[in-house]
């Protein structure tokens, strides 16, 4: 075979190739650019919102409070004023501006367990959960868009108040009025751990 025939088959090849290639590239983009049934649309938005609802949050407590109130957000513990604990209670502030965007989500938040119902096993199975130790004892309770009422279908064995806890569960914008306080959000909890710091 003489040069000229090589290089002629080599041409041939190359075009060939070119050709296949082309063809493989349209073909590719008409199945790229093919439009997807509606029923098959449907079903994955529909599994994208179930993903999205079962997403558990977890949260800061600053977050609870409505993004526009956020500025003026303080997260320090109160103190006692100057008769201490020996002094009149002091008013809890009643601020009930909740963040609506959390009603109905799964939510994981820490915080320190005020127990307020013991059972005579022992277990707690309603508490609030405070930013901080002593919330609502040894010192004023926050404003009820600081507490948050949880309720567990199994008590929990409270080792001790001074812990901090995760608490998981679905989180609603709802009151709960105790003698301890008010709280704006209840949470119906499914799991209890220690705060690992």
């Amino acid at each position: 075979m003489n040069n000229f025939a090589t290089a002629r088959l080599a041409h041939l090849g190359l075009t060939v190739c070119a050709a296949l290639l082309t063809a493989s590239i349209s073909m590719s983009a008409l199945a790229i650019s093919k439009p997807e049934p509606k029923a098959n649309k449907s079903a994955k938005a529909a599994s994208s919102a179930a993903a999205v609802s079962n997403k558990t949050l977890e949260l800061e407590w600053d977050e609870l409070v409505p993004e526009d109130g956020r500025g003026k957000f303080a997260a320090a513990a109160p103190m006692h004023d100057y008769l201490g604990e020996a002094g009149p209670a002091a008013q809890q502030p009643m601020d009930f501006s909740v963040n609506k965007t959390l009603d109905g989500q799964n939510i994981k938040l820490p915080g320190f367990i005020v127990p307020l119902d013991i059972g005579k096993d022992g277990l707690v199975s309603e508490f609030f959960l405070v930013p901080y130790f002593g919330a609502c004892i040894h010192v004023p309770p926050p404003p009820p868009n600081q507490i948050v009422y949880v309720r567990m279908t199994q008590g929990i064995a409270l080792d001790s108040i001074y812990e901090a806890y995760w608490i998981t569960g679905k989180m609603t914008v709802q009151n709960k009025q105790t003698r301890l306080g008010a709280a704006a959000y209840t949470v119906a909890a499914d799991k209890v751990e220690i705060y690992k710091y």
